[in-house]
């Protein structure tokens, strides 16, 4: 196996890598459809901002949830119930980034990435560490039978 083949095997096994990989497809779907909205509709720039930002969280939850941190297996609904203020937290920091960067001469797809990319580490941070967050394995039952062996075991008087 080369060298490079085991880096990269190594960095994927880190969830921030993978997050980051997905995180780059979200962001080009995004700008695209950003783009696209603003090109062909009448729609000021807060709402194509809002359909562009709600279409990519919608795909981004379902890519991040099964790619970047393995959590398919775990139940949606608390995972959804997680990720709603998160995302409505990023969606009101996304919509004021975008109308301050507007008022002051940036253009519509560069305030985009400028505030796409402030809220790169709080998403991650929540995800992991909230969305979806991983719960320790409840301890195995203690095998009864084999304790009461043991007991019976240790008051043996032939032992």
């Amino acid at each position: 196996m080369s060298r490079a083949s085991r880096i990269l095997r190594l960095a994927y096994r880190h969830s921030v890598i993978r997050f980051l990989g997905l995180a780059g497809v979200g962001f080009a779907f995004d700008l695209t459809l950003l783009a696209v909205l603003d090109a062909v509709t009448p729609l000021p720039p807060a709402a194509t901002v809002s359909i562009a930002f709600w279409a990519t969280y919608a795909l981004n939850f379902a890519l991040n949830r099964t790619f970047a941190f393995h959590a398919s297996g775990d139940g949606v609904r608390g995972q959804l119930a997680r990720f709603a203020p998160q995302v409505l937290g990023d969606y009101v920091l996304t919509v004021a980034g975008v109308t301050v960067l507007g008022a002051l001469g940036i253009g519509l797809v560069p305030a985009r990435i400028i505030a796409g990319g402030t809220n790169l580490v709080f998403n991650y941070v929540l995800y992991r560490w909230w969305t979806f967050r991983r719960r320790p394995e409840p301890e195995p039952a203690p095998d009864v039978e084999r304790e009461l062996a043991l007991v019976a075991a240790r008051n043996d008087p032939r032992a």
